[in-house]
């Protein structure tokens, strides 16, 4: 499985996930983050929203593998 490292309120974080991890289910399963929301599973109501690198991102929408080295 692939590591991945992601910076998340300041404090750093490695875990693996599977290939087809979505960042919110990395962040509220395994970094135990519950304040990202899965609101309406098609990616629609913007529930999932958190800020990486500046830009607002629908973390339900994106893998965990492509948010490596991410500043969210």
């Amino acid at each position: 499985m692939p590591q991945v490292t992601l910076t998340v309120n300041g404090t750093k974080h490695t875990v693996e996930v599977e290939a087809r991890t979505l960042l919110v289910e990395t962040l509220r399963e395994q970094l135990r983050l519950t304040g990202t929301h899965v609101g309406c599973d098609t990616s629609q109501c913007g529930a999932c929203v958190v800020h990486m690198g500046g830009d607002s991102v629908k973390s339900c929408t994106i893998l965990s593998v492509q948010c490596d080295g991410s500043d969210i």
